[in-house]
């Protein structure tokens, strides 16, 4: 079918859409979120009756518990049904990761500063009092903090935040999953898979006999789910008895139909296909919470089946239009909630539910398809902060879709990413993707590259390289806390020349790294033992051939796993002002320079001055940009040299999440001109805030110079333009342009915020009036009103381009 543009065809009209239904159930999601305890209390109750039994089983039993008494509930006017809680918009409970947390902030909750939730009933407080205490000792945090050795654990949230996905209250996430799988086959067509397995097994074999328990996991699982379905569709079928309106009555008839077919059958439907879908993920979310596990290459998947119904005259696009809505709009119900010192790492009440749009065929024909327009149109109306589209560019891309994604994101105020398929091709064959499964990469995440179905690319924790170059210039102590973090590489007073100022930071990071990665390390060998997923290692192709979970090396040998470099655009602005200003121009000595780190700059404002006028990243200067991309090749190497559990590659990323605040006070004043406790640069290669002075083309161009196969889980640039930049369709067109030089010039990703400052700081003082102000906070979109004021002045502060 010849590929249409649906948008240009004109706006699909509101009335034909159902955008008052839209409108309604999309207000649901702009209210603040509420705990919801069941998940919690009912994952305790199972692991209290299943004492003794293998792990793996026991997560099997402890997931179908939940989907048997979890409320089932059908708001008024939904089509697309299903919830991971009992509540509209929620948090959900696991204490089975880190549990002790909950009694100290519960009371909390509605009052501090990061994520807040609505207050908690006395009910639900008395819940949690009860199945709180059962997890002392056997919580995954627990036990990470048991087998890390003490020496390590001292440096756990100083060089690195969020390393162990356990002690972010969360399970690792970024799945990309191949929903197809269950599209095309169905459940019961998978658990047929499970039987046939559990059938070649020889039980006396102990290694077969842990593939008997993991696949008898798996099949309770699956079974667990399509009942889980028929309670939904037994919900809708009553409803329908009760209903008087007659449409309504109808589609309650059709929800309960469909939940009785999917998803235990193939999908014959676009309207099945995208339920089967939906109870799907929140089954993946139940079982294992966390962010990032999206549905990724939706277009290409579901097109088939659209396609389908609209040449039989079953589908409309405006009903197409209004079930994507809906689809949308269910994505945003559920949340991750964290300790206090977890959300300032990862604020803003989002699940990043991706949806990655165009890119490339299986056979290298450009991808874009009439539903790749129609996805953009919908996010055109819905604008909510879970659902994240990302746009796939290649040389191919046909202008018109890569104008109409650029304004639908002047609509949302930027929210779209943008990425390079050339680019991120290459990646994955670095790391050993085969190419036909390299052109089918997605995006899970905020950034993380993947094969879906076949790959776990997972990433990691924000590594402090800040604070490493700190202590290369001083001796391993850290000025903030006054300890001997790193080793001991001299005292910096004496460095003669700045190849002995890197080799300090060399040493520093190369002793350093390896900690990190003991910290991720520890983690999935937890979660191998303690906390598999057998529902959504039956969604990856190869684990149940091979009898293992997917985080124990299921999608073998297809696996990697990250750290995240923070702060290099700070690392390479302070070492080009000590190699300029120290010991080119000699204007200042190194032991002036430490003298003045020491003071935190006080009474030193002329050499402050100096150092403020050295190069600085992101003005398309190659002095400093060099040393960003040297600093890049050093923690690439670095990682490279430690292998990941269960045969996974160790790689990196340039991301700080929102971590750029709370690593920034643990460092002291650096050479770039930065004081003690302020913010490192936010999103993981953006220039710090406010020195990309030389327009938007130079801060591109000085990121697309980098070495990105060397970062192969992806690297974050955000940008802010004033609204006037792309006011007409001649600034348009220069931005389309501008955005697609940089990502065939070897830049990886790209997003934005379209904003005034005028407007952010309008927010702040009436936070009421801008209830569904979106911004780009990191790689994903929050409410700017729900964050912080640290976070929100972080955003502030960054570089505001009045010019494309």
């Amino acid at each position: 079918m010849k590929c249409r543009d649906v948008m240009g065809e004109g706006r699909i009209k509101m009335e034909k859409a159902g955008m008052a239904r839209i409108k309604k159930l999309r207000e649901h999601m702009l209210t603040t979120p509420q705990i919801c305890v069941e998940r919690g209390y009912l994952m305790t109750e199972s692991y209290k009756e299943t004492e003794g039994a293998p792990e793996v089983i026991r997560r099997a039993k402890a997931v179908e518990k939940i989907l048997q008494k979890l409320p089932v509930f059908i708001a008024e006017g939904e089509l697309i049904v299903g919830r991971g809680s009992s509540k509209q918009r929620a948090g959900i409970l696991t204490p089975e990761l880190n549990a002790n947390w909950y009694l100290e902030e519960m009371d909390a909750f509605s009052t501090r500063d990061w994520d807040r939730f609505a207050p908690l009933t006395e009910a639900d407080k008395a819940k949690i009092k009860e199945f709180v205490p059962y997890w002392k000792g056997k919580a995954l945090r627990d036990k990470w903090g048991a087998r890390v050795p003490e020496s390590a654990q001292k440096l756990n949230n100083l060089i690195q935040l969020g390393g162990a996905f356990c002690g972010n209250n969360q399970y690792y996430g970024h799945n990309g999953v191949d929903h197809e799988r269950v599209l095309i086959k169905g459940l019961s067509g998978i658990k047929k898979e499970v039987d046939e397995a559990l059938e070649t097994l020889n039980l006396a074999d102990l290694a077969d006999l842990d593939k008997y328990y993991f696949l008898t996991a798996v099949a309770i699982t699956l079974e667990a789910t399509m009942k889980f379905a028929k309670r939904y569709a037994e919900l809708a079928a009553h409803l329908a008895e009760q209903e008087a309106d007659i449409q309504r009555k109808a589609e309650l008839k059709k929800i309960a139909a469909t939940c009785n077919w999917v998803p235990a059958n193939p999908a014959r439907s676009f309207y099945e296909a995208l339920q089967a879908m939906w109870f799907s993920y929140i089954v993946l979310m139940i079982e294992s919470p966390g962010t990032g596990s999206g549905f990724l290459r939706a277009d290409q998947y579901l097109y088939p089946f659209y396609k389908k119904d609209i040449e039989a005259g079953r589908l409309t696009r405006e009903e197409a239009f209004e079930l994507i809505a809906l689809f949308y709009i269910k994505t945003n119900g559920l949340v991750i909630p964290y300790p206090t010192p977890v959300a300032r790492i990862f604020a803003g009440f989002t699940l990043g539910a991706n949806f990655v749009l165009g890119g490339l065929t299986k056979d290298g024909k450009d991808a874009v398809n009439e539903l790749s327009y129609l996805f953009l149109e919908v996010e055109k109306e819905v604008g909510l902060n879970s659902e994240d589209l990302i746009i796939r560019v290649h040389k191919k891309t046909p202008e018109v879709f890569l104008m109409k994604a650029c304004e639908v994101a002047k609509h949302l105020r930027g929210k779209l990413k943008f990425v390079s398929d050339e680019t991120i091709i290459l990646q994955q064959l670095q790391d050993g993707k085969p190419f036909e499964y390299a052109l089918d990469y997605a995006i899970t995440g905020c950034n993380s590259p993947t094969v879906p179905g076949r790959s776990l690319d997972i990433p990691g924790g924000m590594t402090n390289l800040p604070l490493m170059l700190e202590l290369a210039l001083n001796n391993g102590v850290s000025r903030v806390i006054g300890e001997q973090l790193g080793p001991q590489t001299g005292d910096p007073r004496k460095f003669k020349c700045y190849d002995e100022v890197w080799n300090a930071f060399r040493q520093q990071v190369e002793a350093l790294i390896p900690v990190c990665l003991l910290f991720k390390n520890v983690d999935k060998q937890l979660f191998a033992e303690y906390a598999q997923s057998p529902f959504q290692s039956a969604l990856y192709h190869g684990c149940i051939g091979k009898g293992r979970d997917v985080i124990n090396g299921g999608t073998a040998p297809y696996i990697s796993h990250a750290i995240s470099l923070s702060g290099l655009p700070n690392v390479g602005d302070s070492l080009a002002a000590i190699k300029k200003v120290v010991f080119e121009d000699k204007k200042i000595t190194m032991e002036k320079l430490v003298d003045a780190l020491d003071k935190n700059f006080e009474g030193e404002e002329a050499l402050l001055a100096l150092l403020k006028e050295a190069p600085k990243f992101g003005n398309n200067d190659d002095y400093v940009d060099a040393i960003v991309n040297a600093a890049i090749i050093l923690g690439s190497k670095e990682a490279a040299k430690v292998k990941g559990f269960a045969g996974a590659i160790s790689n990196v990323a340039a991301g700080t999440i929102t971590a750029n605040i709370p690593m920034g006070g643990v460092v002291g004043a650096l050479p770039d001109g930065r004081k003690a406790g302020e913010p490192l640069a936010e999103g993981g290669i953006s220039p710090y805030q406010g020195r990309n002075v030389s327009g938007p083309t130079a801060t591109l161009m000085s990121v697309a110079k980098l070495d990105h196969i060397k970062m192969t889980n992806g690297s974050v640039l955000n940008m802010r333009f004033n609204p006037d930049a792309l006011k007409d369709q001649v600034k348009m067109r220069k931005f389309a342009t501008l955005l697609r030089t940089y990502l065939e010039a070897g830049g990886f990703f790209v997003q934005f915020n379209i904003v005034s400052t005028g407007m952010l700081k309008e927010a702040q003082k009436y936070p009421d009036k801008h209830r569904d102000l979106l911004v780009r906070v990191s790689t994903y979109s929050a409410y700017f009103v729900e964050l912080s004021a640290d976070l929100q002045n972080d955003i502030i502060a960054r570089m505001e381009f009045q010019e494309i």
